[in-house]
Formats: structure tokens, C-alpha cells, sequence
């Protein structure tokens, strides 16, 4: 099994979903502010209107962000692994908590305070140029994930199974990455049937990018799967 990043210092377990957007110096700063939080199988990191104040990074393991619908059940938005950062909107707008979020499997989670994030900024005011980025680039991904539903079913699973795998992948990205998720949850983050989902999914197995198990499905060829999203449409949005 392919070992995590290194997380004796910001290098690769804190800098990649931000690569390119803010500076090294930054995430030192932040790094050196954190304090490690641990968190077992399941446990809360903060609900749906929580007024907490923190910015968080995944150091290990992996946190799944839902929502819990009117009937009650819980709708998946999102998953984030080892090399995320997040929460830092709320650090800005003091407004609650959109998600709830808990942990899957044992996870090792980096948390600065709002107040010392404002205060690393204030002493370097250069570097709100670089949450501005940040944001940007969350608000292109937002509306790259609208602009999804125009397109065909296929595009659109493959898109997401791409997607989920960068919070699962460690190491050589042609290695095969294990997803731990049900139909029924891919589904519900695309907002079709979970018959149109096993539709394509088992296409894709037909064709050896995927293999499929109960509550899994591996993807074997990342490579052929991108290309299809790529021949589909969707060049642009895996460039986001």
C-alpha cells in the first residue's frame, strides 16, 4: 500500500489542492499556526450551521461532507483527502457552516483558528491576493459543477468518478484507487437514478477502466476514463 504524504511539514499534505494559487510562504505561516486534530471513524468535524471559525486541512484520512434532506436522508456532496484545505469561507463571512462533515476511517485533521489566519493576513496583506484566488477558483468549480448537467450521463459519471478519486489517490497516479462509495451515494451527488448510474458503471467495467464491488468500485484506468470525459465534452471542466 502507497504510505500518505509526509506531514512534518506542509509539503504535499498541505499544498496541493492549493498549488499554484497561494504562495509557499503562506502555507508555512499557516502550517506553523495549526494544531493537530485527530478524529475516529464517523466523528463530527462541525454540522450544518455550526458557527465555528476555523480554517481545516486534511492531513490523513478522509472527510465526507453531506446534507441532510427534508426526509431525512443524507445527501453526499463531496469527499476531501489527505492535501485539502477548507473552511476558509466561513473564516471570512462569520456566516454557519453549509455541510455537514465527519470523518471516514481515522483521520488526522490540521485546524487554525480564524483569529490567527486574520492575523498571518494582516501582517502580510500581499497574501489576501492569494485567498482571493482561492476563491475564485472555488467559485470556477461551482459553477463548473452546474455547467455539468448539460451533459451526457456518461461525461457526467466518469467526471464524477475522476473527481472522487483525487481524494482517495496516494502515490503513482496510474496505481488503481479505490473508492469507497455505493451507487446509490454517486447518484444522489449527480442527481439521477441509480440505474442510470450502474448503466454506464458497468459499461465502464465492460471496457476495464473500472471494477465493481459492493459499497466500491476501483478505477483501474484513469487514463482511458479521462479521455472519454475529455471526447465528451468535459476537457475544459478537468482542467479546473
Amino acid at each position: 500500500m502507497t504510505k500518505p504524504p509526509d506531514e512534518s511539514s506542509p509539503k504535499g499534505s498541505w499544498s496541493r489542492t492549493w498549488d499554484g494559487l497561494v504562495s509557499p510562504e503562506l502555507s508555512q505561516a499557516l502550517f506553523e499556526a495549526s494544531t493537530l486534530r485527530k478524529l475516529v471513524d464517523g466523528e463530527m468535524l462541525y454540522r450544518r450551521g455550526d458557527q465555528s471559525r476555523e480554517l481545516f486541512g486534511v492531513s490523513s484520512g478522509r472527510l465526507r461532507l453531506s446534507i441532510t434532506t427534508a426526509d431525512g436522508s443524507e445527501s453526499l456532496v463531496g469527499l476531501y483527502g489527505p492535501g485539502t484545505w477548507f473552511g476558509e469561507v466561513t473564516c471570512f463571512d462569520e456566516r454557519p457552516r453549509p455541510t455537514d462533515v465527519h470523518a471516514v476511517g481515522q483521520t488526522e485533521v490540521r485546524v487554525v483558528p480564524a483569529d490567527k489566519l486574520r492575523a498571518i493576513l494582516d501582517r502580510n496583506p500581499i497574501w489576501y491576493r492569494d485567498f482571493a484566488r482561492v476563491l475564485c477558483n472555488k467559485l470556477r468549480l461551482a459553477l463548473a459543477h452546474i455547467e455539468t448537467t448539460i451533459l451526457p450521463i456518461s461525461v457526467r459519471v466518469g467526471l464524477r468518478v475522476l473527481d472522487l478519486a483525487e481524494a482517495y489517490r496516494f502515490g503513482d497516479a496510474n496505481s488503481p484507487i479505490e473508492i469507497t462509495l455505493s451507487q446509490e451515494e454517486l447518484a444522489r451527488m449527480l442527481g439521477v437514478t441509480r440505474q442510470s448510474v450502474n448503466k454506464e458503471l458497468r459499461e465502464f467495467e465492460r471496457r476495464g477502466w473500472v471494477r465493481l464491488g459492493r459499497g466500491k468500485l476501483v478505477l483501474l484506468e484513469g487514463a482511458a476514463l479521462r479521455d472519454h470525459v475529455e471526447r465528451g465534452g468535459a476537457s475544459e471542466l478537468l482542467a479546473q
